[in-house]
């Protein structure tokens, strides 16, 4: 009883899981969930982003498929009202598709959300809602839900599973261009599907400014002579905060 009791005060005390333990002012009352829909796509703003990095993985399925099944829910039965639904179509991007919608068994909530962005694939298009998956290993994906997309956009992948897996995932006249996929460069993609009347080798137009996202340059770095002190104390509080700055 104690080890479960001290569970359950870990959970209390973690930061990371404020979004579900304070709901603030969402009672169903003050606020409810068509206060929440308003925030995330009632805006003028063509993007919302939901950064879930802070969130426990336990968690994570959960989230996920929540999120995705209270956006289908909405563009369904609001599918033929002004500004929802068909009227007013949304595209969902899921980033690391590959953290939550696994091939085979989740890790806690037993594939909650691959069920909901399952519906989201098979369903969503007549609602006017529609799915974007980003993975750098499809082969950890659900083959269902590969098997959903009608557009493929594969970049330079190196493993043998991966390239397996979308090769398995084009029609076989494609094997030939996914032969292509380890001799990529960088920005260079193959598309294939609906979104192109042709299979093609694309270059894709690289962003700049670039995003703060590139390797550090560890021989450099290791090499400076002078290095600054560092500041351990301002990392663990900002762990412990769960913030990074």
């Amino acid at each position: 009883m104690g080890s479960y009791t001290n569970k359950i005060l870990q959970r209390l005390r973690d930061r990371r899981y404020d979004f579900l333990l304070l709901p603030q002012d969402y009672d169903g009352v003050q606020k409810d969930i068509h206060d929440l829909v308003k925030s995330w796509i009632g805006h003028d703003k063509p993007i919302t982003v939901f950064d879930l990095a802070g969130v426990p993985p336990e968690v994570m399925d959960l989230v996920v498929g929540l999120l995705s099944r209270v956006l289908f829910e909405v563009m369904f039965w609001g599918r033929e009202l002004p500004d929802v639904g068909r009227q007013r179509p949304l595209l969902l991007v899921f980033e690391e598709a590959h953290r939550y919608l696994p091939s085979g068994e989740g890790y806690f909530i037993q594939g909650y959300a691959r069920r909901s962005v399952q519906r989201i694939l098979k369903e969503g298009r007549k609602y006017g809602l529609g799915a974007v998956l980003v993975s750098q290993r499809p082969a950890e994906l659900d083959e269902t839900i590969l098997s959903q997309c009608g557009t493929f956009i594969a970049l330079r992948l190196g493993n043998g599973s991966d390239q397996s897996r979308v090769k398995s995932a084009v029609p076989d006249e494609l094997a030939g261009l996914v032969d292509l996929l380890p001799a990529l460069r960088t920005g260079e993609a193959v598309v294939s599907g609906e979104a192109t009347q042709i299979p093609s080798r694309v270059r894709v137009e690289l962003v700049e400014p670039r995003p703060s996202s590139g390797d550090p340059e560890v021989a450099n770095l290791w090499a400076d002579k002078n290095p600054l002190v560092a500041d351990y104390l301002r990392a663990v509080a900002n762990w412990r905060r769960q913030r990074a700055n």
